[in-house]
């Protein structure tokens, strides 16, 4: 049974004519003739008959073309589909994103490609997740594209886009709370409150503390930035993350890290190994062309 004999099948039913049916389908009354005998022979039952010199359905083609035609009709909606998921004028695009980019980056980003009219129609489903989560679910298909901050898979390409400094934040009677600036050597004492060791940002900081000869003390894990800086500004530890806008809202102190610096690099990723559709392909090459920085 193919699609072709299920649509000359459709078209015949309704029209009840060889001739007029051969006609609509652009093929030769032999050939339309040949197409439906081949698909009684499947089906082991005849699906026209006689009646008089009329050619009606049986019994057995007027419960088939129900079947038919609601097949026919899912099959045309997924051709739809399709075709709105490879126009580049429109469809939807699955973004992850790690947390401390969703107050001014991620908005800005959106705001400037949909500036531009020809975007207008493309619309995004945002999730925000963990580093390891957002590379899981680029290589499951869940996501088309994530802001991450790297991950070592051959399967997942990564551009670098943003570089983005790491502060200390401390309580406001904090000792270290009056200075501008601290050194990594300072903090070897300290009480942090970090994210899960499965973060990006953790892993970071645990490489960055190995380099300096630290062990730092943990006393908290957190599952987002903003969940760390209510457990600082609870005076249950200090802690090292990007200055993320909501900062203001707690009653801490922001200090610059020296010797060594501390910043990650955050990449634009998605998986080599899936079709990338037109929309998502152009807001990838938008990012690029905007924030590339390696």
């Amino acid at each position: 049974m193919t699609l072709q004999q299920l649509e000359y099948f459709r078209v015949m039913a309704k029209v009840l004519h060889y001739t007029k049916a051969s006609e609509m389908l652009y093929i030769s009354q032999p050939s339309l003739s040949y197409a439906i005998s081949e698909l009684e022979k499947e089906l082991t039952v005849p699906l026209f008959e006689k009646s008089g010199k009329k050619t009606v359905l049986s019994k057995f083609g007027v419960h088939f073309l129900v079947y038919v035609e609601e097949a026919l009709d899912k099959l045309s909606e997924g051709r739809e589909m399709i075709a709105q998921m490879i126009d580049p004028l429109c469809g939807s695009i699955n973004l992850g994103y790690i947390y401390s980019l969703s107050f001014d980056f991620l908005p800005y980003m959106i705001k400037s490609f949909c500036d531009d009219i020809t975007n207008s129609k493309i619309t995004f489903n945002f999730f925000q997740h963990q580093n390891e989560d957002i590379i899981q679910n680029l290589l499951d298909g869940t996501l088309d594209l994530a802001f991450s901050v790297g991950t070592s898979s051959p399967f997942i390409d990564s551009v670098a886009i943003l570089d983005q400094e790491l502060f200390l934040i401390v309580p406001r009677r904090h000792p270290l709370a009056g200075q501008k600036e601290v050194s990594l050597l300072e903090l070897k004492d300290e009480n942090f409150v970090t994210l899960k060791s499965s973060s990006g940002l953790r892993m970071l900081l645990n490489s960055i503390f190995h380099s300096a000869g630290i062990t730092p003390r943990i006393s908290f894990e957190a599952e987002e930035c903003n969940a760390m800086a209510s457990f600082v500004s609870a005076n249950l530890g200090v802690a090292i993350l990007p200055n993320i806008p909501s900062l203001d809202c707690h009653n801490l102190a922001i200090l610059k890290i020296k010797d060594p610096p501390c910043r990650r690099i955050v990449y634009l990723s998605w998986s080599n190994k899936r079709f990338m559709p037109p929309p998502v392909l152009k807001f990838k090459d938008f990012v690029i062309s905007k924030l590339q920085i390696l």
